[in-house]
């Protein structure tokens, strides 16, 4: 009797298949909620994108900016022909120049603008690049030295050669003479 009862397997499928045919019952009011559900979809896929193109904007321009920074203080600082390198090679060779060690002692160090104040000896170094009459670029640049006994102040003036390398026209350390006419010791002229 229970067997009776119970659905064959046949009119299980034809009850599914009528459910799934029969669609519900469709208003203009329902339609217009759809509408405004897809029009509510897309307005919101807008200012997702605007946002994401937004962020990505700000994300590519931070990206640029610190890889422009990056490019020019290593540049500065790794190149050769910079003015720190410049500068860095000009003290070594006055360190080991025998005039001058005697005139100022050792140890010497070499800094930019003097100052009262010990601990701003770190200024920047004052340098500039200048072009002549002919068009050609002099790098001209002014420094300190001190030593335990004495200072000086360094003039250099350089120029570029065909390779676009610097190469010395002037270097030359003035020393004041402490009571004695001061002493201009040149370490390259030509």
């Amino acid at each position: 009797m229970l067997r009776l009862l119970r659905k064959s397997p046949i009119q299980t499928l034809e009850a599914n298949w009528t459910r799934a045919t029969i669609k519900p019952f469709s208003t203009p009011a329902r339609q217009n909620n759809r509408k405004k559900k897809r029009s509510a979809n897309l307005s919101s896929l807008v200012v997702a994108a605007s946002k994401t193109t937004f962020n990505l904007g700000i994300i590519l321009t931070g990206v640029g900016l610190t890889s422009v920074i990056v490019y020019y203080i290593g540049s500065e600082l790794f190149s050769s022909q910079s003015p720190t390198s410049i500068f860095n090679e000009v003290v070594d060779r006055i360190r080991v120049h025998d005039e001058l060690v005697a005139l100022l002692g050792e140890p010497i160090k070499g800094h930019g603008e003097p100052s009262r104040n010990s601990r701003r000896r770190n200024r920047r170094i004052a340098s500039q690049v200048v072009e002549d009459q002919n068009n050609e670029p002099h790098l001209l640049m002014r420094f300190y030295v001190e030593g335990p006994l004495s200072q000086g102040t360094v003039s250099l003036e350089m120029i570029k050669d065909e390779k676009k390398k610097w190469q010395y026209k002037k270097l030359y350390v003035d020393v004041p003479g402490q009571g004695l006419p001061s002493k201009r010791i040149y370490l390259e002229q030509h």
